[in-house]
């Protein structure tokens, strides 16, 4: 694969109480396509603890029935039982892919933890939750709000993906858009064609995209979408079938980078533009 066309060295996997296989394979799969280390972030929810020490605060218990005042040390033992049983999902992932990795259980403030350990080579991906009721929980905006608001790009995957195959699509202004370099560097890895979607008011030269074509070795396919591709994204890609969208943040919101994730049911990464990739996390 052609390194040089991404600057990616890490792949970091957000991880909550309730982690799937699923995301944790995939997120192997992917590190080991693109040659990165794979970071496992457990992010225990301290709040839990923080409840249980109300001094009116209650459980219902399965054998009783009556309502008894929260165990703090079992709630405890009971997280960091969930915990290193990801951790054992997570490790086996990586170790069947021989990918580099490491797990770290992460019991700070969750914002400024990611905002801390993040870098302008990670992508942080963030897998949603399958019900519409988790999604809303302060945990899990939360975490989405770090995720974009570090340096790192961010990749949202829905909770269910349909398709591991098929093109991989950059969504572009121009030809300058890194998306498309990005894109093809994911294409080139995975024996996939790359599909340009151009939105921009002026399209993309021809010639440097079958440039880019004979550099990385990867069929190109060049979709002038223009202003209707920007207002209805989702509908541009219908007849795509594409395994992977990459956009520039500069091009589509966060909140619409989420929205295109569930609608198309593929990843969606969102990648910085060049003169904020490397521009230290805000404080």
């Amino acid at each position: 694969m052609p390194t040089e066309l991404h600057i990616f060295r890490r792949l970091v996997l957000g991880l909550q109480l309730r982690a799937s296989d699923i995301s944790m394979q995939y997120a192997a799969e992917l590190a080991g396509l693109l040659r990165l280390d794979l970071v496992g972030l457990f992010f225990e929810d301290t709040s839990l603890k923080h409840l249980a020490a109300i001094p009116f605060a209650r459980e219902i218990r399965p054998l009783g029935g009556d309502w008894h005042p929260i165990d703090i040390d079992r709630l405890a033992r009971d997280i960091d039982a969930v915990a290193h049983g990801i951790e054992r999902i997570f490790t086996d992932a990586a170790k069947r892919l021989a990918t580099r990795h490491q797990f770290e259980i992460v019991r700070g403030p969750l914002a400024e933890t990611l905002l801390s350990m993040s870098r302008s080579d990670d992508i942080v991906m963030i897998v949603e939750p399958l019900s519409a009721a988790e999604r809303a929980t302060q945990q899990f905006v939360g975490l989405m709000q770090a995720a974009f608001r570090s340096r790192a790009a961010v990749l949202i995957v829905p909770p269910r993906i349909v398709r591991n195959k098929g093109p991989v699509v950059a969504i572009a202004t121009g030809a300058d858009d890194p998306s498309i370099r990005a894109a093809a560097a994911i294409a080139s890895a995975a024996g996939e064609a790359l599909a340009v979607v151009d939105i921009g008011a002026t399209m993309t030269d021809e010639t440097r995209l079958q440039a880019l074509a004979g550099e990385v070795g990867v069929t190109i396919t060049h979709i002038k979408a223009g202003a209707a591709g920007r207002a209805r994204p989702a509908e541009t890609l219908a007849p795509l079938r594409e395994r992977l969208v990459v956009v520039t943040r500069d091009v589509v919101a966060d909140q619409a980078a989420a929205a295109l994730a569930s609608a198309r049911r593929v990843p969606v990464l969102v990648i910085e533009p060049p003169a904020t990739a490397a521009a230290p996390a805000a404080a």
